[in-house]
């Protein structure tokens, strides 16, 4: 990522931030509201330093933010509010951003952390539910 190191740093504090609040929270909802703040810092650093693997983590943590939030409101009406599954996500959410900030500061590449962030988001769709009960997509 070809960003300066001040915002490198910036961006590294913030996605710990998030992961750390989100670990700490009590509801699925409030989870996926502080994830959200991923792809809103991505954004904010885009529009003074421009860099195209900053914009593909923008649009991947919009995307994976959308989806789940699409996938909870889905559930909202039902008893268990997705049970251990979301318990599952957020807790492996919690990981990858993890492993996105650590990758950042050693100057790789961000792609297996955002592709593990879609194929969660992808495992609370219909598809991605099946996929995931047939054991061929993991989380």
């Amino acid at each position: 990522m070809n960003i300066s190191k001040g915002m490198q740093k910036k961006f590294v504090e913030e996605i710990r931030f998030v992961a750390e609040h989100m670990e700490a929270a009590n509801t699925v909802q409030e989870k996926a509201y502080l994830f959200s703040a991923m792809p809103g810092m991505a954004q904010r650093i885009v529009n003074f330093e421009y860099d195209p693997e900053l914009v593909f983590i923008h649009q991947v943590g919009q995307l994976v933010h959308n989806t789940i939030n699409a996938w909870l409101s889905s559930i909202a009406t039902k008893q268990d509010m997705g049970g251990a599954m979301s318990e599952r996500i957020f807790s492996e959410l919690v990981a990858v951003l993890e492993k996105m900030a650590t990758s950042i500061e050693q100057g790789q590449n961000t792609y297996y952390a955002l592709q593990k962030m879609v194929n969660l988001a992808y495992s609370t769709t219909g598809n991605g539910r099946y996929l995931y009960l047939k054991g061929l997509l993991k989380i």
